[in-house]
């Protein structure tokens, strides 16, 4: 990453920060509500930014799970799962192991999304194979 890129990325962390600080409780509390998610979160996804929970996609592609048919038949195991990955403290590992292929033989000993995705890959919700 170049330094234009790190400061752009700082500022936009910083301002998203700011403006959450902006919000009294209320208006916090009603955000959460707005989108579905616990108030403790919150803070957690203003921190991670909008790339939050992005390892999840890439996850359940090099697991060969379709995310979309899974969103589809489990819309709120979807949520659930996002809102775990977007939590999670071990983001960079994870990136680092779907960058170098290793994340479908090593994600079992640190993703807290693991069981589900392993019972989903049981269930065979798999992508279609490309003739």
């Amino acid at each position: 990453m170049g330094l234009g890129t790190a400061i752009k990325r700082w500022q936009s962390n910083w301002m998203r920060a700011h403006e959450f600080a902006s919000l009294d409780p209320d208006q916090r509390n009603a955000l959460a509500r707005d989108i579905g998610v616990p108030a403790e979160m919150l803070p957690i996804l203003v921190a991670r930014g909008p790339e939050a929970a992005g390892e999840l996609p890439r996850l359940m592609n090099a697991l060969s799970l379709d995310a979309d048919r899974i969103r589809h038949i489990h819309a709120t195991l979807m949520r659930d799962m996002s809102l775990t990955c977007s939590g999670c403290t071990a983001a960079v590992r994870c990136r680092h192991d779907l960058d170098r292929g290793r994340a479908p033989t090593h994600y079992g000993e640190y993703c807290p999304n693991a069981e589900t995705l392993q019972e989903l890959q049981g269930e065979g919700v798999l992508k279609p194979v490309q003739a």
